[in-house]
């Protein structure tokens, strides 16, 4: 038999516990921070185009586009349309489709902070994650759809010259969507175990 002698003075290794605890805490600040990050650009760019401000926000191959640079027209991107130039109505429907295409992106970063708070209290194989992570699969799911929506709605506007664009970050949502639907269920596989060992104990 082999036995593990601990030395006078040598600290325990942090249980998995604690170690999950503190990872949780450290991802709980830090997509707290990006989602801060996030909706304040996202009220911005809504913003702009509510309130029509032609040199910095627009259309651009049938997509929404912000110009960041100085206030110089020549360094506008080719094909840039100054919000401006449509009309109101139009301006004040691509805010609200942009507002649309953005809801997805904040609710995947809720919901991971939903998780993280979890983590930071050692919890994992509980009904709260479960929702959680099939909160993020729907979103990746409306991620990779929503586009399509807005695409086509921008085209009957006027405001689109293509009808449907299709771009690889779409796909990749609504695959990683569908393999995050096989992971929950593996995840309600494990809370199911954890629950009749609470209970049995």
């Amino acid at each position: 038999m082999i036995r593990h002698i601990r030395h006078f003075g040598q600290s325990e290794p942090p249980a998995p516990r604690d170690r999950l605890a503190r990872r949780g805490q450290l991802f709980f600040v830090v997509a707290c921070a990006v989602m801060a990050l996030m909706a304040a650009t996202a009220a911005l760019e809504v913003l702009l185009l509510l309130f029509r401000v032609g040199d910095r926000a627009g259309m651009l191959n049938g997509g929404f586009s912000f110009v960041v640079t100085k206030d110089d027209p020549v360094g506008l991107p080719s094909g840039f349309i100054a919000i401006s130039r449509y009309r109101i109505w139009q301006s004040t429907l691509a805010a609200g489709l942009l507002t649309l295409r953005l809801i997805p992106g904040l609710v995947v970063l809720s919901s991971l902070i939903g998780l993280f708070r979890l983590h930071a209290r050692g919890l994992v194989f509980t009904t709260e994650n479960e929702v959680l992570m099939r909160r993020i699969a729907w979103a990746l799911i409306a991620y990779a759809i929503v586009p399509l929506i807005t695409h086509a709605t921008l085209y009957l506007a006027g405001m689109s010259p293509v009808p449907l664009k299709l771009e690889l970050r779409q796909l990749d949502a609504a695959v990683l969507g569908t393999l995050l639907f096989a992971f929950v269920n593996i995840l309600a596989f494990g809370s199911e175990i954890e629950r009749d060992r609470a209970g049995f104990f």
